[in-house]
């Protein structure tokens, strides 16, 4: 079971605010980066919740976002309640996790305690209490490939604020520091006892790791200091002896025993209580430098003293586990840390770089979180200003069809701006489909629709993915009745007559523009429609091209069991050549009604004239285009020619206004376009026949 260290601190932050309220509540988990170590919690006061529900607010990801990029912190997960006798993620809780750390695959692992109000109930290993009516059970979601595990985690409770209040001295608060490349916990110490500015250093394996002592000296470097540690003495009480061992006083007054019991009262310390306080009432003062302390030396230095690197546990002592309930027992219990322990800890300011020459001593490192998700936001339109809308992040697109075409189409919106894809495609990833799309080895076995919306996260972390595994037969007309209303356009590039139809009808039905994307044989040509009101929808732009098309040869045959084209070879290229002049289109479309950008006066003459089919060839000579173009110099391949067509009065979809009919209204189960068709022809005549009244 791997595992989780957890400073004291952040546990009583979490007693104090959802080990206190009624579920549920939440927030997020920050930590030192690259370690499942967590030093922070940021409640979350404004996300929506109800008793058995919560989702986070906005503020948490700029709150997340401010943390980052001041600090060391950096984003580990979120923590939320449940009701009584529920310590289990639910199925909801197992996709927001999944979902999540698809965004942020920097992660490695997505930590995700859940915390419910249970009293006397028996602990697992991945359980502590923070209170008698508190348990908190930790778990971290991962990646294996495709496929996301939810695993259970042993917490490690770290003692820190304990071991400084039984030495008798105050916690004000702490934060995330980085001493010579070395990643802790720093707690300011009293300046009347240790001088001004000085802090005491820890990292997650205290107390089996010896801390340090530092500040910031004259010439603006860090004074690291390090402390005396006896692995004999009881793990509580080691830091008590040190900082009384580096005082050289041997007063009783404030020992460990009495400034516990002053710390667990939550009563105010003062000098005479504090550790080095003198039998006659008077306070010693730290010594400087010149009454025999050590020189300035780093972090690495000063550790090197007890023979262990901040960040080990000493050679013959069990790892920091022995501080966690399976060895410690629960968790001691102690008042609530103030809310603004909470939502924004106190510390000291960044510490500088040590001796000239040394590294920085404070580092942001990689991008995480929300962070993360923000500034590739705003960089995927760093080189496109002016061509394309930063309002794309706002637009949703529905994608049928995660194939060679699909799965391509999606990664170009992405990487364009749109911010929200729905893909729907029932199959599974093939060895075969590896040559001809963006999927990889690893996903071979995965849905389609899984695989692309994973792809496109890890493209830009920030996007709204959703996967449909599913065929467009296979969704009732309820759910595409809630579907189509979020959506600002549908593209349709499936292998399938029939779901091209009912996708057709649908997009018109509820006026959504759509496109159409589509191969001939061989990807020797490919087709391109568009529709919204008013232009033809797709049937009636492709109705008599297709006829032809099919008595030349140049349409892949249909399969007659399913109503599907076959796959048949075709280069790449001359795929993605359609597919990215698809992508064009779709771009140019959800900009139509913005003629503020250069894209959006791309279909403008299409648009006016009625041309929404593109017809084109890869090849040379392929099709009509000899005859066409033949006459034309420099003409070889990669030709296209923009067809002018027209509604046909009677089509259901986009005829006569008494004459069309409600797609939600017919399943659309059918094998072809001219059988579904036909069903739209025969319900139509229900109608007419049912309507009251002359006709």
């Amino acid at each position: 079971m791997l595992a989780v260290r957890i400073f004291d601190f952040v546990l009583d932050a979490l007693d104090g605010t959802l080990g206190a309220v009624e579920p549920e509540q939440g927030g997020a988990l920050l930590g030192l980066r690259g370690q499942d170590v967590v030093t922070s919690f940021i409640h979350d006061p404004t996300a929506r919740v109800t008793r058995v529900e919560y989702q986070n607010s906005e503020w948490l990801l700029e709150e997340i976002t401010r943390r980052e990029q001041s600090g060391a912190q950096r984003f580990k997960g979120i923590v939320h309640s449940h009701p009584a006798r529920t310590p289990q993620p639910s199925h909801q809780d197992r996709y927001e996790f999944a979902t999540a750390l698809e965004a942020n695959p920097q992660l490695g692992r997505y930590i995700a305690p859940i915390v419910t109000h249970d009293a006397g109930s028996p602990l697992s290993p991945h359980e502590l209490r923070t209170s008698p009516g508190v348990r908190m059970s930790f778990f971290c979601g991962t990646f294996d490939g495709p496929r996301f595990t939810l695993e259970r985690m042993r917490p490690i409770r770290v003692p820190l604020r304990e071991a400084v209040e039984r030495a008798g001295l105050p916690f004000p608060g702490s934060s995330v520091q980085v001493l010579d490349d070395v990643h802790g916990v720093s707690v300011p110490l009293p300046d009347d006892l240790f001088g001004p500015g000085r802090h005491l250093f820890a990292t997650a394996h205290f107390p089996f790791a010896a801390p340090v002592l530092y500040g910031v000296d004259g010439s603006g470097g860090a004074d690291v200091r390090s402390v005396p540690w006896d692995l004999a003495s009881a793990p509580a009480d080691r830091l008590a002896h040190a900082l009384r061992s580096m005082l050289g006083t041997a007063g009783t007054a404030g020992t460990a025993g009495t400034a516990g019991t002053a710390g667990e009262a939550g009563g105010a310390h003062t000098t005479s209580s504090a550790l080095g306080s003198r039998g006659d009432g008077t306070s010693t003062a730290p010594r400087t430098p010149d009454e025999g302390d050590p020189p300035a030396r780093t972090a690495r230095q000063a550790v090197a003293a007890t023979g262990n690197h901040p960040g080990q546990a000493p050679a013959g002592q069990a790892p920091a586990g022995q501080a966690g309930p399976g060895a410690a027992g629960p968790a001691v219990s102690r008042p609530a840390a103030p809310a603004s322990d909470v939502t924004a800890l106190p510390g000291p300011a960044p510490v500088p770089a040590g001796p000239a020459g040394s590294r920085p001593a404070r580092r942001l490192g990689g991008w995480f979180g929300p962070t993360r998700r923000r500034a590739v936001g705003r960089a995927l339109f760093a080189r496109t200003g002016g061509l394309l809308s930063p309002a794309l992040a706002g637009r949703h697109v529905l994608l049928v069809g995660a194939g060679s075409v699909g799965s391509y189409l999606a990664d170009v919106l992405v990487r364009s701006g749109v911010g929200r894809i729905t893909v729907v495609d029932p199959d599974h990833v093939e060895a075969a489909n590896i040559g001809r799309s963006l999927f990889t080895a690893k996903d071979i076995g995965a849905p389609k629709a899984k695989a692309t919306a994973r792809h496109l996260r890890r493209v830009h972390p920030g996007s709204r993915t959703r996967a449909v595994v599913a065929s467009v037969a296979g969704i009732e007309a309820e759910r595409w009745g809630k579907i189509l209303p979020q959506v600002d356009l549908v593209v349709a590039a499936t292998d399938d007559n029939a779901a091209q139809q009912r996708l057709n009808h649908l997009a018109y039905w509820f006026g959504k523009p759509a496109v159409f994307v589509g191969l001939y044989q061989g990807a020797a040509g490919g087709e391109i429609v568009f529709s919204r009101p008013p232009l033809p929808c797709w049937a009636c732009s492709t109705g008599g091209v297709r006829e032809s098309l099919g008595n030349l040869g140049m349409r892949p045959e249909t399969d007659y069991g399913t109503g599907r084209s076959f796959a048949v070879p075709g280069l790449l290229p001359d795929i993605q050549h359609v597919a990215s002049s698809g992508a064009k289109i779709a771009l140019a479309l959800l900009h139509a009604d913005d003629g503020q950008d250069r894209i959006a006066r791309f279909l403008a003459k299409p648009l006016a004239e009625h041309l929404p089919m593109v017809l084109m060839a890869m090849e040379p000579d392929h099709w009509f285009f000899p005859q066409v173009l033949g006459e034309a110099p420099g003409q070889h391949a990669f030709q296209s020619i923009w067809v002018r067509t027209g509604r046909r009065s009677d089509c259901p979809v986009c005829g006569d206004e008494r004459r069309r009919v409600d797609p939600l209204e017919y399943r659309g189960e059918t094998m072809d376009a001219s059988t579904t068709e036909q069903m739209q022809q025969a319900l139509l005549a229900r109608r007419e026949v049912s309507r009251p009244g002359p006709r």
